[in-house]
């Protein structure tokens, strides 16, 4: 379980980010004259204490968010949070905290090492059978297809680098492809980028080059002016696994994979959240150590 040194660390920390976001956006609010005041009780628990709660259950072994809400946290959590309030009245609570998780798991990722890797996985919302008569994400999500086949949901896309260290991300609709999504994330990156198939694009290559990054996917059977790579590119390329599995990491330890979801906002909430909690424990991987091992 999570020590309470941590907990009070995790919390400090969001405290402070919370404040310095506030900050930036009241400065940049335009003064409404005719504002008045917002009827209706105010939140009891502060931004910061949502968003760390939210945290503090993705990086716990709890499955269920209303069983570690109503039994473990009320019960053996309950003096950090003392004004906890009932888990209806959290669940209204939880929609504020959408923005904070957004910029925090935007802001704390990684360090730039310059060897990145970059995929997407799907992130289906029902199974495919129910999607003709699914509510929840009506509008919001659209058909796409994986090498396992067809899905209706969401798309999740991962920049990480080569100690597996979040970078970016992007959620889009499940119809949107790969190479559409990439440029916006490496676009401010500089080195190495490898991929799969699915970036394979000369228009994406060349306008990566002009901000020094080098994007290196392996080439099709029919792709005769494929540009060559080094050995070691080749090797890091063979690395490219280690960014699946921290797509494992966050579907089965973050459980990111989810298709009971009630509303929109509880699931973009829920798998911000996850990102935040991978951003403060990341997995301890290294594509640079595995190739260290690959025999000669």
């Amino acid at each position: 379980m999570i020590p309470e040194t941590q907990i009070i660390s995790i919390y400090c920390d969001i405290d402070n980010f919370c404040k310095e976001l506030d900050g930036y956006v009241e400065n940049g609010l335009i003064e409404d004259k005719n504002k008045t005041a917002k009827r209706g009780p105010k939140p009891i628990l502060s931004e910061s204490e949502v968003v760390t709660i939210m945290i503090l259950f993705q990086l716990s072994k709890f499955r269920n968010f209303k069983a570690f809400y109503t039994t473990f946290l009320a019960t053996y959590w309950k003096h950090h949070f003392p004004r906890l309030p009932s888990y209806n009245r959290f669940i209204e609570l939880v929609k504020y905290s959408i923005m904070a998780l957004t910029m925090y798991s935007t802001i704390k990722n990684g360090k730039k090492t310059g060897i990145y890797y970059i995929d997407g996985t799907c992130l289906p919302v029902c199974h495919l059978k129910r999607s003709k008569r699914h509510k929840v994400f009506n509008g919001t999500s659209e058909y796409g297809k994986t090498s396992v086949g067809w899905f209706f949901g969401l798309k999740l896309h991962l920049v990480i680098n080569n100690e597996g260290q979040l970078i970016a991300f992007k959620i889009t609709k499940g119809n949107v492809s790969d190479v559409k999504a990439a440029y916006p994330l490496l676009s401010k990156l500089k080195g190495l980028a490898f991929g799969d198939k699915g970036y394979i694009g000369k228009k994406l290559s060349e306008e990566l080059m002009e901000v020094a990054l080098k994007l290196i996917t392996r080439k099709r059977k029919n792709m005769k002016d494929a540009e060559p790579i080094t050995a070691l590119e080749k090797q890091l390329l063979n690395q490219r696994c280690i960014i699946e599995t921290v797509f494992d990491h966050l579907k089965h330890h973050y459980q990111i994979w989810h298709t009971r979801h009630r509303s929109i906002i509880n699931a973009l909430s829920h798998l911000l959240a996850a990102l935040a909690a991978y951003t403060i424990e990341p997995l301890k991987i290294s594509a640079l150590k595995l190739l260290s091992k690959t025999p000669n």
